[in-house]
């Protein structure tokens, strides 16, 4: 891999761009599933501390794939 310093700027952000994308579609599976583990979770306090985490992490890979299409285009 080349150095960072010696690429062009163009070719680092889309390189950046990749791994934000390929980083928030794995968050968004993650969220999927702590939000499908709801269904097989006991207690209430176990439901909702799934709602939020799954709620979270979704909000998070889906904010990285965002960014990464419009710096994509």
């Amino acid at each position: 891999m080349p150095d960072p310093q010696e690429m062009d700027p163009r070719r680092r952000v889309l390189q950046e761009a990749q791994i934000n994308r390929a980083l928030g579609l794995f968050l968004l599976f993650f969220a999927g599933v702590v939000l499908v583990s709801i269904l097989f979770t006991d207690t209430f306090v176990g439901r909702l501390t799934n709602l939020g985490a799954g709620g979270i992490i979704g909000l998070i890979g889906g904010l990285m794939v965002w960014r990464s299409c419009r710096a994509r285009s």
